[in-house]
Protein backbone atom coordinates (compact mmCIF):
# COMPACT_ATOMS: atom_id res chain seq x y z
CA UNK A 1 0.00 0.00 0.00
CA UNK A 2 1.26 3.47 -0.83
CA UNK A 3 2.25 5.51 2.20
CA UNK A 4 2.02 8.74 0.24
CA UNK A 5 -1.07 10.78 1.32
CA UNK A 6 -2.70 11.10 -2.08
CA UNK A 7 -5.99 12.58 -0.91
CA UNK A 8 -6.39 16.37 -0.99
CA UNK A 9 -6.79 18.31 2.23
CA UNK A 10 -10.13 20.11 2.62
CA UNK A 11 -10.46 23.03 5.00
CA UNK A 12 -13.28 25.31 6.10
CA UNK A 13 -12.15 28.38 8.02
CA UNK A 14 -13.69 31.51 9.43
CA UNK A 15 -10.83 33.88 8.53
CA UNK A 16 -7.52 33.98 6.67
CA UNK A 17 -5.66 33.75 9.99
CA UNK A 18 -7.73 30.71 10.97
CA UNK A 19 -7.07 29.03 7.61
CA UNK A 20 -3.33 29.73 7.89
CA UNK A 21 -3.07 28.11 11.32
CA UNK A 22 -5.09 25.06 10.33
CA UNK A 23 -2.96 24.51 7.22
CA UNK A 24 0.31 24.82 9.15
CA UNK A 25 -0.95 22.59 11.98
CA UNK A 26 -2.16 19.81 9.69
CA UNK A 27 0.68 19.83 7.17
CA UNK A 28 2.79 17.50 9.33
CA UNK A 29 0.13 14.78 9.06
CA UNK A 30 -1.10 15.35 5.51
CA UNK A 31 2.01 16.18 3.46
CA UNK A 32 4.83 14.43 1.68
CA UNK A 33 8.47 15.48 1.49
CA UNK A 34 9.43 16.89 -1.88
CA UNK A 35 13.09 17.33 -2.71
CA UNK A 36 13.29 20.52 -4.77
CA UNK A 37 14.66 19.68 -8.21
CA UNK A 38 13.54 22.84 -10.00
CA UNK A 39 12.49 26.34 -8.94
CA UNK A 40 13.06 28.25 -5.70
CA UNK A 41 15.81 26.73 -3.51
CA UNK A 42 16.46 23.94 -6.01
CA UNK A 43 18.95 21.39 -4.71
CA UNK A 44 19.15 23.41 -1.45
CA UNK A 45 15.89 22.80 0.39
CA UNK A 46 12.95 20.43 0.67
CA UNK A 47 9.24 21.09 0.93
CA UNK A 48 6.58 19.55 3.13
CA UNK A 49 3.77 19.70 0.58
CA UNK A 50 0.08 18.89 0.47
CA UNK A 51 -0.73 16.69 -2.55
CA UNK A 52 -3.74 18.94 -3.02
CA UNK A 53 -5.65 21.44 -0.89
CA UNK A 54 -9.01 23.19 -1.07
CA UNK A 55 -9.81 26.05 1.29
CA UNK A 56 -13.08 27.86 1.97
CA UNK A 57 -12.85 31.09 3.99
CA UNK A 58 -16.15 32.43 5.22
CA UNK A 59 -15.08 35.92 6.37
CA UNK A 60 -11.82 36.80 4.57
CA UNK A 61 -12.11 40.52 5.40
CA UNK A 62 -11.74 39.79 9.12
CA UNK A 63 -8.59 38.81 11.00
CA UNK A 64 -6.11 38.52 8.13
CA UNK A 65 -2.94 38.57 10.27
CA UNK A 66 -1.79 35.23 11.75
CA UNK A 67 -1.66 35.39 15.52
CA UNK A 68 1.68 34.50 17.11
CA UNK A 69 1.82 34.32 20.93
CA UNK A 70 4.52 36.81 22.05
CA UNK A 71 6.16 34.22 24.29
CA UNK A 72 7.16 32.17 21.24
CA UNK A 73 9.43 34.94 19.95
CA UNK A 74 8.39 34.37 16.32
CA UNK A 75 7.38 37.30 14.11
CA UNK A 76 4.07 37.12 12.28
CA UNK A 77 4.58 36.22 8.62
CA UNK A 78 2.80 39.42 7.55
CA UNK A 79 1.33 42.71 8.75
CA UNK A 80 -1.66 44.80 7.73
CA UNK A 81 0.70 47.39 6.27
CA UNK A 82 2.50 44.74 4.21
CA UNK A 83 -0.79 43.34 2.89
CA UNK A 84 -1.96 46.80 1.87
CA UNK A 85 1.36 47.52 0.14
CA UNK A 86 1.19 44.13 -1.63
CA UNK A 87 -2.32 44.97 -2.85
CA UNK A 88 -1.29 48.37 -4.20
CA UNK A 89 2.16 47.53 -5.53
CA UNK A 90 1.85 43.93 -6.72
CA UNK A 91 -1.81 43.52 -7.61
CA UNK A 92 -2.90 46.98 -8.80
CA UNK A 93 0.26 48.72 -10.14
CA UNK A 94 1.11 47.17 -13.53
CA UNK A 95 4.35 49.01 -14.34
CA UNK A 96 7.40 46.77 -14.29
CA UNK A 97 10.62 47.65 -12.53
CA UNK A 98 13.96 47.25 -14.27
CA UNK A 99 14.73 43.57 -14.99
CA UNK A 100 11.20 42.43 -14.05
CA UNK A 101 9.60 40.17 -16.67
CA UNK A 102 6.18 40.27 -15.02
CA UNK A 103 4.25 40.97 -11.84
CA UNK A 104 0.79 39.72 -11.00
CA UNK A 105 -0.44 43.26 -11.64
CA UNK A 106 1.09 43.36 -15.12
CA UNK A 107 -1.05 40.33 -15.98
CA UNK A 108 -4.17 41.42 -14.07
CA UNK A 109 -4.13 44.80 -15.82
CA UNK A 110 -2.90 43.52 -19.17
CA UNK A 111 -4.36 45.53 -22.11
CA UNK A 112 -6.93 43.56 -24.12
CA UNK A 113 -7.10 43.52 -27.96
CA UNK A 114 -10.58 45.09 -27.97
CA UNK A 115 -9.84 47.71 -25.35
CA UNK A 116 -9.59 47.88 -21.58
CA UNK A 117 -7.55 45.68 -19.30
CA UNK A 118 -8.39 42.24 -17.94
CA UNK A 119 -9.46 43.82 -14.66
CA UNK A 120 -11.58 46.48 -16.37
CA UNK A 121 -13.29 43.91 -18.58
CA UNK A 122 -14.09 41.68 -15.59
CA UNK A 123 -15.46 44.69 -13.72
CA UNK A 124 -17.70 45.46 -16.71
CA UNK A 125 -19.00 41.89 -16.73
CA UNK A 126 -19.75 42.00 -13.00
CA UNK A 127 -21.59 45.28 -13.32
CA UNK A 128 -23.64 44.43 -16.42
CA UNK A 129 -24.13 40.66 -16.08
CA UNK A 130 -23.22 39.69 -12.50
CA UNK A 131 -24.52 36.12 -12.88
CA UNK A 132 -21.74 35.20 -15.32
CA UNK A 133 -19.16 32.42 -15.38
CA UNK A 134 -16.77 34.47 -17.52
CA UNK A 135 -15.36 36.93 -14.96
CA UNK A 136 -11.96 35.24 -14.88
CA UNK A 137 -8.54 36.92 -14.79
CA UNK A 138 -5.71 34.81 -16.19
CA UNK A 139 -2.31 35.41 -14.61
CA UNK A 140 -0.67 32.36 -16.16
CA UNK A 141 0.27 32.25 -19.83
CA UNK A 142 1.55 29.45 -22.11
CA UNK A 143 4.64 31.57 -22.81
CA UNK A 144 5.67 31.53 -19.14
CA UNK A 145 7.78 28.41 -19.61
CA UNK A 146 10.08 30.45 -21.88
CA UNK A 147 9.85 34.09 -20.84
CA UNK A 148 9.56 34.18 -17.03
CA UNK A 149 13.21 34.29 -16.05
CA UNK A 150 14.04 35.68 -12.61
CA UNK A 151 16.96 37.88 -11.63
CA UNK A 152 18.92 34.73 -10.76
CA UNK A 153 18.61 33.59 -14.38
CA UNK A 154 16.29 30.70 -13.50
CA UNK A 155 12.77 30.00 -14.69
CA UNK A 156 10.23 31.63 -12.36
CA UNK A 157 6.67 31.45 -13.77
CA UNK A 158 3.82 32.95 -11.71
CA UNK A 159 2.67 30.94 -8.72
CA UNK A 160 -0.79 32.52 -8.88
CA UNK A 161 -2.41 31.29 -12.10
CA UNK A 162 -5.98 32.62 -12.10
CA UNK A 163 -8.62 34.59 -10.20
CA UNK A 164 -12.22 33.59 -10.83
CA UNK A 165 -14.85 36.09 -9.65
CA UNK A 166 -18.33 34.69 -9.13
CA UNK A 167 -21.56 36.28 -7.88
CA UNK A 168 -23.75 34.06 -5.72
CA UNK A 169 -27.31 35.20 -4.89
CA UNK A 170 -28.37 34.50 -1.33
CA UNK A 171 -31.16 35.88 0.86
CA UNK A 172 -32.03 38.59 -1.63
CA UNK A 173 -28.43 39.87 -1.85
CA UNK A 174 -25.71 39.31 -4.43
CA UNK A 175 -22.40 38.23 -2.93
CA UNK A 176 -19.11 38.48 -4.83
CA UNK A 177 -16.76 35.56 -4.25
CA UNK A 178 -13.29 34.90 -5.63
CA UNK A 179 -11.48 31.65 -6.33
CA UNK A 180 -7.68 31.68 -6.50
CA UNK A 181 -5.49 28.87 -7.86
CA UNK A 182 -1.76 28.70 -7.06
CA UNK A 183 0.48 26.19 -8.83
CA UNK A 184 2.96 26.47 -5.93
CA UNK A 185 2.33 28.24 -2.64
CA UNK A 186 4.50 29.09 0.35
CA UNK A 187 1.92 28.60 3.09
CA UNK A 188 3.98 30.04 5.94
CA UNK A 189 5.00 33.38 4.43
CA UNK A 190 2.96 33.74 1.24
CA UNK A 191 -0.54 32.49 2.08
CA UNK A 192 -1.74 35.30 4.40
CA UNK A 193 -0.26 38.12 2.33
CA UNK A 194 -1.48 36.71 -0.99
CA UNK A 195 -5.03 36.14 0.22
CA UNK A 196 -5.09 39.39 2.16
CA UNK A 197 -4.21 41.31 -1.01
CA UNK A 198 -6.70 39.33 -3.10
CA UNK A 199 -9.39 40.04 -0.50
CA UNK A 200 -8.71 43.78 -0.82
CA UNK A 201 -9.09 43.44 -4.58
CA UNK A 202 -12.37 41.54 -4.17
CA UNK A 203 -13.66 44.19 -1.76
CA UNK A 204 -12.81 46.93 -4.27
CA UNK A 205 -14.52 45.00 -7.09
CA UNK A 206 -17.62 44.41 -4.96
CA UNK A 207 -17.91 48.08 -4.07
CA UNK A 208 -17.51 49.22 -7.67
CA UNK A 209 -20.01 46.65 -8.98
CA UNK A 210 -22.59 47.32 -6.25
CA UNK A 211 -22.28 43.82 -4.78
CA UNK A 212 -21.91 42.41 -1.28
CA UNK A 213 -18.43 41.24 -0.29
CA UNK A 214 -18.57 37.45 0.02
CA UNK A 215 -16.37 34.48 0.92
CA UNK A 216 -13.21 33.19 -0.72
CA UNK A 217 -12.07 29.88 -2.16
CA UNK A 218 -8.44 28.87 -2.70
CA UNK A 219 -6.91 25.79 -4.32
CA UNK A 220 -3.41 24.49 -4.86
CA UNK A 221 -1.65 21.27 -5.78
CA UNK A 222 1.60 22.72 -4.46
CA UNK A 223 0.83 24.22 -1.04
CA UNK A 224 3.92 23.78 1.14
CA UNK A 225 6.31 24.95 3.79
CA UNK A 226 10.06 24.88 3.17
CA UNK A 227 12.49 22.87 5.23
CA UNK A 228 13.95 26.00 6.81
CA UNK A 229 10.45 26.90 8.03
CA UNK A 230 9.71 23.54 9.64
CA UNK A 231 11.16 24.31 13.06
CA UNK A 232 9.30 27.61 13.50
CA UNK A 233 6.11 26.02 12.15
CA UNK A 234 6.41 23.27 14.76
CA UNK A 235 7.07 25.84 17.49
CA UNK A 236 3.99 27.84 16.49
CA UNK A 237 1.72 24.80 16.34
CA UNK A 238 3.40 22.98 19.25
CA UNK A 239 3.88 19.95 16.99
CA UNK A 240 7.08 18.18 17.99
CA UNK A 241 8.58 15.74 15.54
CA UNK A 242 6.96 12.37 15.96
CA UNK A 243 3.67 13.85 17.16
Amino acid sequence: MLKLPMQPFFLRAKTISDAWFQLIYNIFDSSYTQEIQHGSFEKEQYRLQYPGMAVFIEHPAEDMIPQIPPALGIPSPTTQEYIEDYFVSYLMHPELAENETYTYASRIHHPMPNGGTQFERVMKLLKETPLTNQAVIEIGSPDDLDVCIGNDGKLDPPCLRLLDFKVVPQGGDMFLTVTAYFRSWDLWAGFPTNLGGIQLMKKLAAEEAGLKDGPMYAYSAGGHIYGYQEDIARIRTMRDKGK
